[in-house]
């Protein structure tokens, strides 16, 4: 791991071999939206808002943008997970609080011809060690749809504990849905 800031590149070992997790780039865009495209349908059940209109390049500049911003006032940290040269998903740290909170909430995905191989684990376990040793966070917290299994199967393996069930957390596909809560404290 490098210094915390706008170059921030994190890597880990997961099952599959090295995973790097990087701050997107305009480099990463034909990668990014071919990924995007073409997991559409395997996204739609768990993702607000899935479809193609942002899979742009206007839209993708606009998107950089925003995310320089947040990465510059400490508010997110967004990651593409890279295996070898391959993107193969991303994660997010993102509603960033400080003060007595000192908290983040996690979000990740990886796409279903990546599945099965550990990155997604290996992602949300770079990410959490960042939020504690380099953010100095105290509480990192994931929520995921109650019947998402292989998700809750990570956040378990990697030690996010379940904390409850937050009701109609996230509108997805039109549809109010339940969210798991889990967390992991800098203390566990």
């Amino acid at each position: 791991m490098n210094s915390r800031g706008t170059h921030t590149i994190l890597t880990a070992k997961s099952a599959g071999g090295v995973i790097r997790l990087a701050h997107p780039r305009w480099a990463d865009f034909e990668a990014w939206a071919e990924l995007r495209r073409s997991n559409i349908e395997y996204l739609r059940p768990w993702e607000p808002n899935v479809s193609t209109t942002g899979l742009n390049r206007p839209a993708y500049r606009g998107r950089l943008g925003r995310l320089k911003t947040l990465v510059k006032q400490d508010r997110a940290y967004p990651f593409h997970i890279f295996y070898g040269e391959a993107l193969v998903g991303a994660c997010n740290i993102t509603h960033i609080e400080r003060g007595a909170a000192q908290s983040a909430k996690l979000g990740y995905w990886i796409g279903e011809q990546f599945t099965g191989r550990g990155f997604a684990r290996a992602a949300v376990e770079a990410a959490t060690t960042f939020c504690f040793n380099g953010l100095g966070l105290h509480r990192v917290e994931a929520s995921v749809q109650c019947d998402n299994v292989a998700s809750i199967k990570v956040l378990k393996a990697s030690g996010f504990l379940f904390e409850g069930t937050a009701r109609g957390m996230l509108k997805i596909n039109g549809a109010w849905r339940d969210h798991d809560v889990y967390a992991k404290l800098s203390s566990d």
